[in-house]
């Protein structure tokens, strides 16, 4: 091992810590993030400098290992030199990020805006806490089986460093096309490619990759590859490596273009078709910018307060992957999980489309079930039998390097492989668990017995778990499943749900009227511990469940009549209640003091972690819901507090969606306007059922566009013929755009406008509807 090496590391440590403190001088705002940065570097400048003194003093751990050992030891000075490689590929990767401005112009900006999205933030974090981990096995290695998982997971360090850096790299180069991306693909893949690589270090999904995936790419005659498997069977494990091997392959063939994908439960934004496409895209210009071109026109085009309001045609991308995958370009892309996506027939559909219009494309996608015929795909499912291999590999690897298991005697150890490989009937999340479950455990002799009593199914195994809550916990465990299992469905892209938000939801009850310091769950992290291993927080302190089988197990028939039926959960019912826990939030009387300034609004909102959730979605979940009495008696009671001096609640609402707004558009802007942009058409209805005299073409917002403007902008067609029914104009021209309804309509995007202005036409006199299906071709 080179001290000197070594030496540089711990200098390029030094200078991202000093350009980090440079930051906390400079920098509004992140002081969590850089606090939490630079303490994982001191700990990995700590780890170095202890290796440092080490191999100047005496000879390290891997090599008394080597001398020990009757074989020759895999721990050898070129496996280190590859961890110490790929610890300073990492590191230049940071400071590059944090490398000073070019021009005092850019410096300044600099010194305004910290580098790392809350992404960024997540994945670095990731990654310095795997190479400090890789560091302290080197340090403490004295076990042949630790070797050689050191040995896989360098391998699988370098491959998602190599990924990282291929990203990372592309982003440099396409920094004019920021604002772009932002637009077609707000959702990046990196992350979740990284949480699903971490969660099994073993060498696993090889007779997929160098079978099945290998063969198809070579000689399959069909464009789509479809893998099935029940939830729970490691799908996305196999997924991550395949995506590894094609990413290896594509940094060495100039002729193959490669992108991926994941869909999460967790993400809303995730299961969108078109940010899906958009992702795929994006990740192809890094190969050829040309793809681009058609979509940017379209961007351009579109008038810059609207670019973010409404999502890239979908035609548009599908053509762009068309074009690009001409000639000799091979197009490649993988999509997990699209079962988890927002329409997952539609998304197969397009899938197919894009398959038959060119033979130069290939398409793998996971899934839970399929409506595509095998006879149109390649089709792989998974099953107990092809699982095998990689949940025994699984098995033997706990075995060996779980301390809990390492000290049991051989035949114990063939016992336990010999019960899960029978039971697991191909989940690996059933063998996990049953390994977590064993682990638990104080003595061989409960082992033995907690291995006799093992859940014989998943949803066995997590209805054992549910039983374990305690009766206090009960409600605040059902709630927070809920809350994880449907509140996330109409969130922004890569926003989830915090724990803090969590905390807040799971206590406020429909007869709330303030919320409290005493209301609180003590600590704060407690939720982590009596949800029993079923919800999981990252990093970043977003909150998710532990996998998605278990909101599947939690809407099932089987638990409505299981022993454990009290957290059965029902989707039917999930948009109205929270579109109700919303409004008694909204309407407590922590708000009632309506809009304030700017200064109390971010305060207000920093002490109040539910208060923006609440604000953005319950208009979207009151869209999609069939409203009942109870649920419009809180919509007009929340309304009603328009009254109450600032706008009331409903100010204090107005100012937590547009917290730079002008006081005066709170004030004179109708809630029949915001009904209307929002496509809550119940509600639309709701308001001029009891305000008949409302002015229905009043101008509202920031620009003082009219309620059918609004609708009609985000696409929002049955409000739209609502509205127009209700003798609502559609010839009023908006402020910001000069467009009126009409202009809309021309567009491939709105043409859902097109049906009811010709019925808002055919009411009118002869001249005016000639004129108007001239002009506009209705």
């Amino acid at each position: 091992m080179d001290p000197i090496s070594i030496t540089g590391l711990v200098l390029d440590v030094g200078h991202i810590i000093a350009s980090l403190i440079q930051y906390t001088k400079s920098v509004q705002g992140a002081k969590t993030d850089m606090r939490k940065l630079s303490e994982e570097l001191f700990a990995l400048r700590g780890i170095l400098d202890h290796l440092a003194a080490q191999s100047s003093s005496e000879p390290p751990a891997y090599e008394k290992v080597q001398s020990e050992s009757e074989t020759p030891s895999l721990f050898n000075e070129e496996v280190m030199n590859r961890v110490l490689q790929t610890t300073k590929e990492f590191l230049e990767t940071l400071m590059k990020d944090l490398e000073p401005a070019e021009t005092t112009f850019k410096g300044l900006k600099q010194k305004l805006k910290w580098p790392f999205t809350q992404e960024k933030i997540e994945g670095h974090l990731t990654r310095l806490e795997r190479v400090k981990s890789w560091l302290i096995l080197v340090l403490t290695a004295d076990h042949a089986a630790v070797e050689k998982d050191l040995q896989r997971e360098i391998g699988s360090l370098a491959r998602s460093l190599t990924e990282d850096l291929r990203i990372r790299e592309q982003e440099r180069n396409q920094k004019a096309n920021q604002e772009l991306f932002e637009w077609m693909a707000p959702v990046s893949p990196a992350n979740s490619h990284l949480r699903a690589n971490e969660k099994y270090q073993i060498a696993s999904g090889k007779w997929f990759i160098g079978g099945h995936l290998k063969h198809w790419l070579r000689y399959g005659d069909k464009n789509l590859f479809f893998v099935v498997g029940k939830s729970g069977t490691g799908k996305t494990t196999l997924f991550a490596q395949s995506v590894d091997e094609i990413v290896s392959l594509a940094s060495k063939d100039k002729t193959l273009s490669f992108a991926y994908f994941y869909c999460s439960m967790s993400n809303a934004a995730s299961q969108i078709p078109e940010n899906i496409l958009g992702s795929i895209v994006a990740q192809l210009s890094g190969n050829d910018t040309t793809i681009l071109d058609k979509i940017r026109s379209t961007y351009n085009d579109i008038p810059k307060s609207q670019a973010h309001k409404r999502p890239v045609d979908i035609s548009a991308l599908e053509e762009a992957i068309i074009q690009h995958a001409s000639g000799k370009t091979r197009v490649v892309f993988f999509i997990d999980a699209i079962n988890e996506g927002q329409d997952p027939r539609k998304i197969e559909l397009m899938l197919l489309r894009i398959a038959r219009l060119s033979p130069n494309i290939r398409i793998v996608v996971t899934t839970t079930s399929t409506m595509v015929s095998p006879r149109e795909v390649e089709m792989l499912n998974l099953d107990a039998a092809t699982m095998s291999g990689d949940i025994k590999a699984y098995i033997d690897y706990r075995l060996q390097s779980d301390e809990a298991m390492r000290g049991l005697k051989p035949d114990f150890k063939r016992e336990i492989r010999t019960k899960l490989l029978e039971s697991a009937d191909g989940s690996f999340r059933w063998t996990q668990l049953s390994m977590d479950n064993l682990c638990t455990q104080r003595t061989a002799r409960s082992m033995r017995g907690a291995l006799r009593n093992l859940p014989g199914t998943l949803r066995e195994m997590y209805a054992s778990t549910l039983e374990r809550v305690s009766m206090e916990d009960r409600h605040f465990v059902r709630e927070a499943l809920f809350w994880l299992s449907f509140a996330q469905d109409h969130l922004f892209a890569n926003e989830q749900l915090t724990l803090d938000v969590l905390n807040e939801a799971v206590v406020l009850d429909d007869d709330c009227t303030t919320l409290d310091e005493d209301m609180m769950l003590v600590p704060a992290h407690v939720l982590l511990d009596i949800c029993q291993g079923l919800i999981t927080q990252d990093q970043s302190g977003y909150v998710t469940l532990a996998h998605s089988s278990i909101k599947e197990f939690l809407t099932s028939d089987w638990i409505k009549k299981s022993h454990v039926s009290y957290f059965s959960l029902d989707p039917s019912t999930a948009n109205v209640r929270i579109t109700r826990k919303c409004l008694v939030y909204l309407c407590l009387d922590n708000f009632k003091s309506g809009y304030t300034s700017r200064q109390e609004i971010f305060r207000r909102i920093k002490q109040y972690s539910c208060l923006k959730y609440a604000a953005f979605v319950w208009p979207k979940y009151a869209a999609a819901s069939k409203l009942g009495e109870a649920e419009r008696n809180l919509i007009r009671k929340f309304f009603d507090t328009r009254h109450l001096p600032r706008q009331g609640n409903f100010g204090a609402w107005m100012q937590t969606l547009l917290p730079g707004v002008d006081e005066q558009i709170i004030a004179t802007t109708h809630p029949l306007y915001y009904a209307a942009s929002f496509g809550m058409e119940s509600v639309v209805k709701m308001i001029l059922e009891f305000d008949p005299n409302v002015d229905i073409n009043a101008g509202g917002g920031r620009v003082g566009a009219t309620a059918v403007f609004a609708a009609s902008n985000r696409q929002q067609f049955e409000t739209v013929d609502l509205l127009l029914r209700a003798g609502a104009d559609p010839t009023i021209p908006d402020p910001g755009t000069g467009f009126t309804v009409f202009n809309l309509s021309k567009m491939s995007k709105w043409s859902g406008l097109r049906e009811p202005l010709s019925r808002w036409l055919s009411g009118k006199d002869a001249k005016l509807q000639d004129e108007y299906r001239l002009k506009f071709g209705l």
